[in-house]
C-alpha cells in the first residue's frame, strides 16, 4: 500500500476526541460528527460546500450525534440520528426529511406525516427530532453509514428509489364539515423519491468528509437490490447504496446486511472521473471561489479567537457552565477549543463531557502553576490546527487566576481577552469565601460572576453571599443561574463585544494565594472492585470540612454498572455513568490534612497514592 493511502493518524488526531481513537465503532459514529460540525463553522466553507447551517441536538441519556442539517437548494430539515448496531463494524445514522410546510414535497409524504408538518409546533418539534421518535419514523427516507479501521474510511448512503405504500382500508380525515375520505381502499398513502433526496444530502456531506481530512476520495462503488416484500409496501422499488471511500485501494468487504450485495466499481483513482460526476465537491479538498482559497486565512479572516478564563472554586460547577456553553456555540456554527486540567492524573471533567471538544492536555498538576511557559506554545498550536472562534481555559477549582495573568497580558497579540468568568456556588460559598483566600481572588479578579446553583440556597444565604461578592469585586456583573445555564449574550454582549474591565494584576503579584500555602492536597484512589456504597459515603461525611471536593467514577455492589459521584461541602450526586466505559473505576479527593481527615481503612480492595497537589 502507497503513504498516499495510509489511514492518516495526524488528520484523525485533529479531528476525533482521544478518547474515541482505539474503538473503531466510536470512531466512525463521532466521524459524521466532527466532519458536519467542522466543516459547517467557517461562512464561506459552509456555503460552497452546499450547507445552510447545522444544529445538534443534544439528548440526556442518548449517544450524541443527533444533528438537524439545512442543504443549498432545499426548503426543508435533514436530520441524523445514530442507530445502536450490533456489527461491531462502524455506525448507522437513520436519516429523515422534515419537508418545509410550504413544500410541494409534503403531498408525497403520508396523510399523518402531512397533519404534523402543518401542526403550529412542527419546527419546533422538528429542532428537538430525538426526542420526538414517532415524527422522525414519519419522515424517514434512508440510512448513513461510515467506518473508521485500518482498511480506510468510508462513507454510505442507502435508500429505496422510491418509499412508499398503499392503504388497504383507506383513510379518513375530519373536515370542517364532516368526514373526509383523504385516501381511497388499496390508493396511495405515500409515495416519496426517497434515494434522489438522500443523494442530495451525501453529496455535501461527501465533500465535507474530503474537506476536512484534506485528501482526496480513493474509491467509488454501488451496490443495489431489490426491495423486501413487505404487506401494504411498494414492490420493485429497488435499494441503492452509495459509498465513497478515502484512504482505502479496494471495496470495503462486508458491511451491515449488504455484504451479500455485489458491488459495482464506479470509480477507483486510476480511472478518470465518471462526466456525470465533475462538477461533485467530493473530488479534491481545495474549495475556491473565483480561484481564492477559502482556507480561513486565506479568505482574510482575521479575528482572533476570543479568549474566556473560566475559573470557580471546588463543586462550583464550571463543567456543567462549559457544557451548556459548548452546546450553545455549536449551535451556531462556532468552533470552541478548550485548555483544561485539574488536580489529579484524572480527567473526570472530560470524561463527563464526552470530550466532544478540543482539549490539549498539558503538565500535570495545577494549570496556572505548572503551565507557565507552555500556554503560549498550546494555544498557538490548537490555533494553526482548529482556528477556533473561542479558546476557554478552564482552570482547576484551586488556582489562583492571578498566576497567569501576567502570561495573558503578552498573548494580546494573538487573542481578544473577552472574560474573566468565576462561578461561585450559591450555598457553599460563604464558608468558601470565608476560609479561602484563593476563593477571595478569584472574585476579586473576575468581570462576570456566576452565582450557580441557584436552586439550593435559600434567599437569604443569597443575599449575604452576593454582598459578600460586592464587598470583595463592585464592578463585576453577577448573575444567578442553575446548573450554569445562562445565555452568554447576557454575560458577554451581543456578538462578544461587550466592553470588558480588566483586572489590575500587578499589585497581587508576589502576594497571592495558592492552594499550596492553603495547605490543600490532593489523593488518587484507584478501586478494583465494586464498593459498598455506605461505607464510601460514611468516610467522605466523616472528613467533614477537610473534605473540600470529591469526584470520580465508582462500581457499588448493590447496582450494576458504572456511577458517577461528586461531591462538594454541602452536596453529594450520584449518578448513571453514561459515557464510554473503560473499566476506570477511581476518585480524587481533595481536601486538608487527608491522612487523618479520610478514613481508607473501611474502603477494601483499594490501591490509593497520596501526593500534595
Amino acid at each position: 500500500m502507497s503513504n498516499n493511502h495510509l489511514l492518516p493518524a495526524r488528520q484523525l488526531n485533529n479531528l476525533l476526541p482521544p478518547s474515541v481513537l482505539d474503538d473503531p465503532v466510536e470512531s466512525s459514529y463521532e466521524l459524521v460528527r466532527a466532519v458536519l460540525i467542522r466543516s459547517t463553522y467557517i461562512p464561506g466553507v459552509r456555503h460552497t460546500l452546499g450547507w445552510r447551517g447545522i444544529h445538534e441536538v443534544v439528548t440526556p441519556g442518548s449517544r450524541p450525534g443527533s444533528i438537524t442539517a439545512k442543504i443549498n437548494h432545499r426548503p426543508g430539515v435533514f436530520a441524523l440520528h445514530p442507530v445502536d448496531t450490533d456489527t461491531g463494524q462502524g455506525s448507522r445514522f437513520s436519516l429523515s426529511y422534515f419537508p418545509s410546510p410550504e413544500e410541494d414535497l409534503v403531498e408525497s409524504f403520508s396523510i399523518e406525516a402531512g397533519i404534523q408538518a402543518l401542526a403550529p409546533d412542527f419546527l419546533d418539534r422538528v429542532r428537538q427530532f430525538s426526542n420526538h421518535p414517532d415524527l422522525t419514523a414519519l419522515f424517514h427516507i434512508g440510512f448513513v453509514e461510515s467506518i473508521v479501521d485500518d482498511r480506510g474510511i468510508f462513507l454510505s448512503v442507502s435508500s429505496c428509489d422510491r418509499l412508499g405504500w398503499v392503504s388497504e382500508a383507506g383513510i379518513e380525515v375530519q373536515g370542517p364539515e364532516g368526514p373526509v375520505q383523504a385516501v381511497e381502499p388499496g390508493g396511495v398513502d405515500q409515495d416519496v423519491k426517497a434515494r434522489e433526496l438522500t443523494m442530495d444530502f451525501f453529496s455535501p456531506l461527501a465533500a465535507s468528509v474530503t474537506y476536512t481530512l484534506g485528501s482526496k476520495p480513493s474509491i467509488l462503488y454501488t451496490q443495489k437490490r431489490g426491495a423486501a416484500s413487505l404487506p401494504g409496501f411498494f414492490l420493485n422499488t429497488p435499494e441503492h447504496r452509495q459509498t465513497m471511500g478515502w484512504f482505502c485501494e479496494k471495496e470495503r468487504g462486508a458491511s451491515f446486511d449488504w455484504e451479500n450485495t455485489p458491488m459495482e466499481l464506479v470509480w477507483e483513482r486510476s480511472k478518470p472521473i465518471p462526466k456525470s460526476l465533475e462538477h461533485e465537491l467530493w473530488w479534491t479538498p481545495d474549495l475556491s471561489v473565483g480561484g481564492k482559497s477559502l482556507d480561513k486565512k486565506a479568505m482574510g479572516i482575521t479575528d482572533k479567537p476570543r479568549f474566556i478564563l473560566l475559573t470557580g472554586f471546588l463543586g462550583s460547577g464550571k463543567t456543567s457552565f462549559l457544557e451548556h456553553f459548548i452546546q450553545f456555540q455549536t449551535g451556531a456554527n462556532h468552533f470552541v477549543a478548550v485548555v483544561q486540567n485539574e488536580i489529579g492524573e484524572k480527567g473526570l471533567d472530560a470524561k463527563l463531557l464526552g470530550e466532544t471538544y478540543a482539549v490539549t492536555e498539558m503538565d500535570e498538576g495545577c494549570v496556572c502553576c505548572s503551565l507557565a511557559g507552555n500556554l503560549r506554545a498550546a494555544l498557538s498550536e490548537i490555533m494553526d490546527r482548529f482556528q477556533p472562534d473561542f479558546i476557554v481555559l478552564e482552570t482547576t477549582g484551586l488556582a489562583n487566576p492571578a498566576n497567569i495573568l501576567g502570561e495573558l497580558n503578552d498573548l494580546r497579540d494573538i487573542l481578544e481577552f473577552c472574560s474573566i468568568t468565576t462561578l461561585v456556588d450559591s450555598r457553599a460559598g460563604n464558608q468558601v469565601l470565608d476560609r479561602f483566600e484563593v476563593a477571595r481572588d478569584q472574585v476579586r479578579l473576575a468581570d462576570v460572576i456566576l452565582v450557580n446553583k441557584e436552586d439550593l440556597a435559600e434567599p437569604q444565604t443569597h443575599e449575604e453571599l452576593e454582598n459578600k461578592i460586592q464587598r470583595l469585586n463592585p464592578t463585576a456583573d453577577i448573575h444567578r443561574t442553575i446548573h450554569g445555564d445562562i445565555h452568554p449574550g447576557l454575560l458577554y454582549g451581543v456578538n462578544f463585544r461587550k466592553p470588558v474591565r480588566r483586572p489590575l494584576y500587578s499589585s497581587m503579584e508576589g502576594n497571592t494565594a495558592t492552594h499550596e500555602k492553603e495547605g490543600i492536597e490532593t489523593r488518587l484512589l484507584n478501586f478494583y472492585q465494586p464498593l459498598e456504597e455506605d461505607s464510601l459515603l460514611n468516610a467522605i461525611r466523616e472528613g467533614g470540612e477537610n473534605i473540600l471536593r470529591v469526584k470520580g467514577i465508582v462500581e457499588f455492589s448493590d447496582q450494576e454498572g458504572p456511577m458517577v459521584l461528586q461531591y462538594a461541602p454541602g452536596t453529594c450526586r450520584v449518578s448513571e455513568f453514561t459515557g464510554k466505559d473503560k473499566g476506570e473505576r477511581f476518585l480524587v479527593i481533595i481536601g486538608r490534612d487527608l491522612d487523618s481527615s479520610f478514613d481508607c481503612s473501611p474502603l477494601s480492595t483499594i490501591n490509593a497514592e497520596s501526593k500534595s497537589a
